[in-house]
């Protein structure tokens, strides 16, 4: 039996197997406000920089005055002193660098991550609460990232394939799959190590990945069938036609649960099948005729 931990190597033995836990802050607001302090303290060297370059360009010195024109004049000591304008240059270099790379760029790697998932948030804030878990270790500002209504600032470290999953799988992993753990299906999965207690078990994403694979060949095989076969048996026209708009509604609600297409793939598969079922109730029609 694993030895169980507490505290922050605890909480870190929870986040580290599993990416879905692994919840941290992404501090937007510091970050906000780190970036706009930095854009004004550049903003004030580009005024210090303009003015330099002004006072080099109408200095009586015609040294000063080819800056403008020759680098290595400008770069080269000036009576054993860099020139102030070229001083002036590296700084802002260093500054842009620190502000492009180290702030803005990382902020909007930061940004790209997914925010949390609800779900495993809140098997995480049921863990840090249970007596056998966290033990409501954290306290004070400590706890706050994790906090009921604080969840908005959070994000995932990793992403999950669950966030791939259509509506429908996404719902049985988070929903129906915990219910039926409250009633009776814990039994049939080992908690994990460390957490026999707590009573955490884990399903993997790869499970409802591939029932979602499952589902979709399933219904993408049956519904076919089904539409042709109702439409075979229908012998009003009016009811035929009814019956392809009922069809076409059913087939784009499915595509829309049951994939994570885009309105306009939505919109392009259902006009393929309606003009599918369109063009047999019209030779079937004929037929009859």
């Amino acid at each position: 039996m694993v030895e169980k931990q507490t505290g922050y190597p605890g909480l870190a033995k929870v986040m580290g197997p599993h990416p879905g836990m692994a919840l941290f802050k992404r501090f937007a607001v510091l970050n906000a406000r780190n970036l706009l302090y930095m854009q004004a303290e550049l903003i004030d060297l580009e005024l210090q920089f303009d003015i330099l370059t002004s006072q080099d360009h109408t200095s009586s010195d015609p040294r000063r005055r080819a800056f403008a024109k020759e680098f290595l004049k400008l770069s080269e000591p000036l009576d054993g002193l860099q020139a102030q304008q070229w001083q002036k240059a590296l700084e802002i270099r260093e500054k842009l660098k620190e502000y492009t790379d180290a702030a803005l760029l990382q902020q909007a790697e930061v940004n790209a991550l997914p925010g949390a998932n609800q779900y495993d948030l809140g098997i995480l804030r049921q863990w840090l609460k249970h007596l056998s878990g966290g033990a409501g270790f954290l306290c004070g500002l400590e706890a706050a990232p994790w906090r009921d209504g604080d969840g908005d600032d959070l994000v995932a470290v990793s992403t999950s394939l669950r966030e791939n999953l259509d509506v429908i799988t996404r719902l049985t992993a988070e929903k129906l799959v915990p219910w039926l753990h409250k009633r009776g299906t814990h039994r049939w999965r080992t908690p994990l190590p460390g957490h026999e207690e707590v009573g955490l078990v884990e399903w993997k994403d790869a499970h409802f990945f591939r029932l979602s694979r499952v589902l979709s060949v399933i219904i993408s095989t049956l519904f076919p069938f089904i539409a042709v076969l109702v439409l075979y048996l229908i012998h009003n026209l009016a009811s035929r036609l009814g019956a392809v708009v009922a069809f076409s509604f059913l087939f784009s609600t499915a595509l829309a649960i049951f994939t994570n297409a885009r309105p306009v793939e939505i919109f392009a598969a259902t006009a393929a099948c309606a003009s599918v079922q369109v063009v047999f109730v019209s030779s079937t029609n004929t037929a009859g005729g």
